[in-house]
């Protein structure tokens, strides 16, 4: 007995050492969700069950009296969604919208939002998600890429859509609110006559969804056999929102596969209570946030916004065991005031993207939660990245790649690239792609092979020529296609990969992905302006880049010197005048987290490379220092405008103790 229990140890002592070494069982975990989600994929496709709606449904039967949704103190069951959105849909199709066709939805969160969404996706009918931030210029693009029928808004957005509201009859739009029609006109409504009514309503430029009184008969789920993983499920507007939007497709196999995979990774199981604070008109918001409900059957605690103040107390109300975030969302909890509720709530998992390593250890403990699932991924995106973070070793990273995920998902590339020209780098003999050694920097590949669903490149609808630039040829091999995700990271040899910065002309901030080439435009067409170049810098204690624009200004207000040794004339009364009027443009023009947070003015031209480009890596390098910088500076102050910055205001910043 002694040889073969000697023999039983030292084959547990290795087992040991492999699993720590290369951490097999952190492998596994992540590989089974990946797993559940395959199956779930390949029995939808034999079933002809695609519809992302069919897992709600599936929800709705199975368990029809159990909640599905809270929001601001009442609950939904599943069976009071699927009636709710039954009376939505025969209001619809009262207005002659059928399968394929798009609508687009410019809406906050509320369970109006969730009615909407699920009275388009059980007639097989494609929701476009509008950034409910925009306007103007900005909307109307949106609008215009969506090319839908109808255009369903929250009656307070109806300001936003009146500015623009030509241009959006032009497009074809017709125009209803989901608010209801007392709620738009007051109690008083009720009260007037029939004539009253009608003149009222006659002097609207918008029309009511009125649904409440409508059949609740459901749907037969044969309307929806039709749909293939291929067909788009939502439109969900990325990185642009800054700008020009690009509309990712979501199709119904990226999120079978994100629902699943998602809840299963999360460890969510029915009677979980999930806290989505995220906007929906979101992927990860509505996709993941809500969505892997339609898979665990878990109920979705609601919240109109983030909010510091009601966040731990929702956690308690609701006996909340989820949550999901963002990066920004977790410092703002871990620089509030220590609470009494901060070790009080039930939450086992938070998940999410963008929690900063300085924040994470310290916001794991003084929370008390055991664990952090970080992952990374675009709603436009050929892969992800995943991290079920439950020791000190995890924290930081973005994603782990064993030697099992390796294996089965090989088509993950760093590579490296020109961070001046922002050009990726190739071998000068083979021509292919150079791929970074542990702990450099690269810009993040995914393969975009369309033999296979999750390698799948949708790109952007109605924009070809977007689509075809995020793709890459000749990466490893002739003829492979990669994805270009935009992004910089870096491994470290145990395979743990981390997120270092944007590359390209974006940046992260407030949660969102910001186009410097966009914003530099919008700013551009301010009177005064020469030219304007927009970047990212980092800024002390503060999640993502804040935007810096570097403004050379016209010679009515700002002459060059005329030589060496002169001095720049600059009048002073027409540079405060055009700072005040460039305040009021971006404040109007930009959405909140878009406008540049610093203003740097150039009494010279900036410059550039041999094809014309600034050369933004200084500049970059250089941030808001006033060490390095001796151009006059401003920065935007909660007063919604730009004053002068200098030391003492630097200060603040570097205390932490000012709002940007």
């Amino acid at each position: 007995m002694a040889p073969i229990a000697a023999g039983i140890a030292a084959t547990l002592a290795a087992g040991y050492y492999i699993n720590g070494k290369y951490q097999l069982s952190k492998d596994f975990e992540i590989v089974k969700g990946a797993i559940k989600a395959r199956r779930r994929f390949e029995k939808s496709v034999r079933d002809q069950d695609c519809s992302l709606y069919n897992r709600f449904e599936d929800q709705a039967h199975s368990r029809p009296n159990a909640v599905a949704l809270c929001f601001e103190g009442t609950s939904y069951t599943w069976r009071d969604l699927e009636t709710a959105s039954n009376r939505m849909a025969h209001w619809f199709v009262a207005k002659g919208v059928k399968s394929g066709d798009r609508v687009a939805m410019m809406l906050h969160n509320s369970p109006l939002f969730m009615i909407t969404w699920l009275s388009l996706l059980k007639l097989a009918v494609v929701p476009a998600f509008i950034n409910n931030q925009i306007t103007g210029p900005v909307l109307l693009h949106s609008l215009k890429v969506a090319d839908a029928k109808l255009l369903v808004f929250d009656y307070e957005l109806a300001p936003a859509i009146r500015d623009s509201l030509h241009a959006i009859k032009d497009l074809g739009y017709d125009l209803y609110t989901v608010t209801p029609k007392q709620h738009v006109l007051g109690q008083a409504y009720n009260q007037l006559s029939e004539d009253a009514r009608q003149a009222i309503e006659a002097a609207s430029f918008f029309g009511y969804v009125e649904w409440q009184h409508l059949s609740a008969e459901g749907f037969p789920r044969s309307i929806r056999k039709h749909i293939d993983m291929k067909d788009p499920a939502a439109l969900i507007y990325t990185s642009g929102t800054t700008g020009f939007p690009k509309a990712a497709v979501m199709d119904h196999g990226r999120c079978t596969m994100a629902t699943t995979s998602w809840g299963d990774l999360a460890q969510i199981k029915p009677g979980d209570i999930v806290y989505i604070t995220l906007p929906l008109y979101h992927s990860a918001g509505a996709i993941i946030g809500v969505g892997q409900s339609f898979a665990t059957g878990s109920t979705i605690v609601l919240a109109r916004k983030f909010s510091v103040t009601n966040f731990w107390n929702d956690c308690v109300a609701y006996n909340v065991t989820h949550f999901q975030y963002i990066g920004e969302l977790c410092r703002y909890l871990l620089n509030a005031p220590e609470s009494p509720l901060d070790k009080k709530h039930k939450v086992k998992v938070a998940f999410g993207n963008g929690m900063r390593p300085d924040v994470w250890g310290k916001f794991q403990e003084r929370f008390n939660i055991p664990t952090i699932f970080e992952y990374y991924t675009m709603s436009e995106g050929t892969g992800a990245l995943m991290n079920i973070a439950k020791n000190k070793r995890d924290r930081g990273a973005v994603g782990f790649r064993g030697p099992i995920i390796r294996a089965l998902q090989p088509g993950f590339r760093l590579v490296k690239v020109d961070f001046d020209t922002e050009e990726l780098i190739r071998d000068k003999k083979t021509g292919f792609c150079i791929e970074c050694g542990p702990n450099e920097i690269g810009e993040l590949l995914t393969l975009a092979d369309n033999k296979t669903h999750h390698t799948r490149f949708v790109g952007y609808f109605n924009q070809p020529k977007m689509s075809q630039a995020k793709l890459v040829q000749d990466v490893v091999v002739k003829e492979d296609v990669y994805m270009r995700t935009g992004d910089l990271l870096y491994k470290t040899t145990d395979q743990y990969w981390y997120f270092a910065d944007r590359a390209g002309d974006t940046y992260r901030w407030k949660g969102e992905n910001v186009s410097t080439a966009e914003i530099a435009d919008s700013m551009g067409r301010v009177d005064g302006v020469a030219s304007c170049t927009v970047y990212g810098v980092s800024v002390p204690g503060q999640d993502g880049r804040a935007g810096m624009a570097a403004l050379v200004l016209k010679d009515s207000i700002i002459q060059p010197a005329s030589g060496s040794g002169a001095n720049a004339l600059v009048d002073e009364a027409a540079l405060d005048d055009f700072v005040q009027r460039l305040s009021g443009y971006v404040g109007k023009s930009l959405p909140p987290y878009a406008v540049p947070r610093f203003i740097r003015i150039f009494e010279e031209e900036l410059e550039t490379t041999g094809t014309f480009k600034n050369k933004k890596v200084e500049l970059k390098k250089e941030g808001f220092d006033l060490q390095k910088i001796k151009e006059r500076m401003y920065w935007w102050t909660p007063q919604g405008r730009y004053l002068p910055f200098g030391e003492s205001e630097n200060q603040e910043i570097l205390a932490g103790r000012a709002r940007l």
